[in-house]
């Protein structure tokens, strides 16, 4: 088949620099392996509309350099520029007018996705590429940009519902800011009215998807309970760093000479789930860690550029934490720990967070809140991840994975089998392949 796939980013092998994101991996995997399954493949990078740079640094025209190798054809990218209306003066009695249209009546898709600016240039590359489906890759801008394209089968791999984390932050306004005003409030009232047509613009475009693919399993259950016909959970991904590479040995934990490593948080200190995720390790877990582990010599690692967010930065000096900010060599300081915790859905947002994936890959002691199992039903209690739902089961699967060598073994083990059986770029592009060919070939999947 003839695929066009839209990107909101620039897609990247190396995954150690600063900027680079799941979303650059993610897209640069699937890409490949969906080449590789014999798919000819037209790229459009749509950027969002906060990316500040109207041209492409040499890091991203060598990562270009090398799709066009493996024969995929790269568009040129459009840019913020060209689908942001510029907003000349408005009078106040107009700016009022708007926006009580916009929370109060019927807001327009370009409200919330200004990309959608962009359908016709988008049409025409899709028409003219001659192309059998189209592909959107966890791209917002694209969905919208392909509103009207109605006669291309379309599919949209997803990551988050696009407000939830609105919608969280929002609800959760005291953690986000820790402050509170009278202008405070009145500005949270209109985030929540604006909110509610977010919800229902979104739903809207949704709707217009033939299939939505949806890395996070409670994803794919809210669109199907809104009424999407076609909305399926549809595994994430991460490169392969090869089983050869990997080292299940671990020293001996009770050894009393070596001080336990704890990855307890990877990525941005400031973003949603961040958030929830050390609220979770330093308000409820830390004391009862404390207790559980008393006996034992450990460090827990915060790993992740940013701040995080002023109600949580106190409790970020404590004996036991040690604050990274941006590693140079994440997978060095991931292999080198004895176990990793991912507590990003211990709160309201949950999500198929592509570090489980990560861990999973690297063959490394995963220990998840049980609201992950919710995202990623794949989890398995005992056999690729320790789980728990309280701060007191969550420090007792830390105790067991740093005193049990035989089990941290068992978990490393199970998780790098759940990865090579669910989770491999070939895996989830082959899988990714099958839903496009039902859309193409109707009754082909």
């Amino acid at each position: 088949m003839k695929i066009f796939a839209i990107g909101s980013a620039v897609p990247y092998r190396p995954h150690n620099q600063a900027d680079v994101t799941a979303v650059n991996i993610v897209l640069y995997e699937l890409l490949r392996s969906l080449r590789h399954l014999g798919h000819e493949i037209v790229l459009q990078m749509l950027f969002n509309q906060y990316r500040s740079t109207t041209s492409l640094s040499p890091a991203e025209e060598n990562e270009l350099l090398h799709l066009r190798e493996l024969g995929i054809r790269v568009l040129p990218p459009i840019y913020p520029e060209q689908y942001l209306i510029p907003v000349g003066p408005v009078s106040r009695l107009r700016r009022l007018g708007s926006l009580i249209s916009r929370l109060f009546v019927w807001a327009r898709i370009e409200d919330f996705y200004p990309a959608i600016n962009c359908r016709h240039i988008i049409s025409e590359r899709v028409r003219s590429s001659k192309v059998d489906a189209l592909l959107t890759i966890w791209s917002p801008e694209g969905v919208a940009a392909t509103h009207e394209l109605h006669e291309i089968p379309r599919i949209a791999y997803q990551g988050d519902i696009d407000f939830a984390p609105v919608e969280v932050r929002v609800r959760d306004h005291a953690l986000f800011s820790g402050t509170w005003s009278i202008r405070q409030e009145l500005m949270m009232l209109l985030r929540r009215l604006e909110l509610i047509q977010f919800k229902r613009v979104h739903l809207r475009l949704m709707r217009n998807v033939p299939i939505i693919a949806s890395v996070t399993a409670s994803n794919a259950d809210f669109y199907r309970r809104h009424g999407h016909p076609r909305s399926i959970y549809h595994q994430n991904t991460w490169s392969d760093p090869g089983a050869e590479r990997l080292d299940l040995e671990r020293p001996d934990p009770r050894s009393s000479s070596r001080t336990i490593k704890i990855i307890g948080h990877i990525g941005y200190l400031n973003r949603t789930g961040s958030t929830y995720g050390l609220k979770f390790l330093l308000v409820d877990l830390l004391p009862v860690l404390e207790e559980v582990m008393d006996s034992l010599d450990y460090r827990i690692h915060i790993i992740g550029g940013g701040e995080a967010v002023p109600s949580l930065q106190p409790r970020l000096r404590h004996d036991h934490i040690v604050v990274r900010g941006f590693v140079e060599d994440l997978d060095a300081e991931l292999r080198s720990s004895d176990m990793v915790l991912l507590l990003n859905n211990a709160g309201p947002y949950q999500a198929a967070f592509t570090r489980h994936i990560v861990v999973w890959s690297m063959s490394l002691c995963l220990i998840v809140h049980a609201n992950s199992k919710k995202a990623i039903p794949e989890i398995v209690h005992m056999e690729n991840a320790l789980v728990g739902a309280t701060p007191f089961e969550i420090a007792q699967m830390i105790y067991l994975a740093a005193t049990d060598r035989d089990l941290n073994r068992r978990i490393r083990q199970g998780g790098r089998s759940t990865y090579e059986k669910y989770f491999t770029p070939h895996v989830v592009a082959e899988a990714l392949s099958k839903e496009i060919s039902s859309l193409v070939r109707p009754g082909a999947a």
